[in-house]
């Protein structure tokens, strides 16, 4: 079945079915049960489940269809960014900005919608979102909030930034809810319950701003 292909992709990638569901935002039961054939595969979970498994879209979804076994992957070519510091998954904190003699490159395939835009990586310190971020292990692929062709929606993963009351940049990596029109949630995904959501209201004169959107992430099994 297609779905075999889809633990065989995992392996290849390097990635866990635990990591997946978290991308997916679906309990890991849940897609155990696809798996066995239980559950299908919904139609909002296709587009992310190629982009999360580096495969084509269209033929991703096109052997679905088929029940196919084996399934063609095409990568996007490689882009050359930067790697320009790290941002705080946690509390608000200093943004960390390197200095541009010690940014390092990355590899990471573009699509054309992304072509001579600003992206960027970052790396990822703190717990807050060490469900699917684990700190030091991770970098983020963001692209700049002026470049990005798409409107901001609840589930997205933003680099939002605010001036401390000593007048410091402070930056965080968190999930974007929005709840009403004066209220945003910067949602927390850790498995340390000391770490809560940031909650930014109208009310509360919390002021931030939204830097860049994480397009992507890689993550290394092992830090060695």
């Amino acid at each position: 079945m297609a779905y075999e292909f889809i633990k065989d992709r995992l392996k290849e990638i390097g990635r866990t079915q635990k990591e997946l569901a978290d991308y997916l935002n679906i309990k890991p039961p849940h897609l155990s049960a696809v798996f066995k054939g239980i559950r299908a595969i919904q139609s909002n979970e296709i587009a992310p489940m190629a982009k999360f498994l580096q495969i084509n879209l269209e033929a991703f979804a096109k052997s679905l269809s088929l029940n196919k076994t084996k399934i063609e992957v095409i990568l996007e070519p490689a882009k050359t960014i930067q790697k320009i510091g790290f941002v705080e998954a946690g509390v608000w904190q200093k943004a960390q900005q390197l200095p541009e003699e010690e940014w390092t490159d990355v590899y990471y395939p573009l699509n054309e919608n992304l072509q001579n835009k600003n992206i960027f990586a970052l790396g990822v310190r703190g717990n807050s979102m060490n469900k699917i971020f684990p700190p030091e292990r991770t970098t983020l692929i963001c692209c700049c909030i002026n470049d990005y062709p798409y409107p901001i929606e609840n589930g997205d993963f933003v680099i939002a930034q605010r001036i401390s009351t000593d007048g410091e940049y402070e930056a965080t990596v968190k999930r974007f809810q929005k709840v009403d029109d004066g209220t945003i949630v910067l949602e927390a995904m850790s498995t340390d319950p000391r770490y809560t959501n940031i909650i930014c209201s109208s009310q509360d004169n919390c002021e931030y701003q939204i830097k860049a959107i994480v397009i992507d992430y890689q993550t290394k099994l092992k830090n060695i």
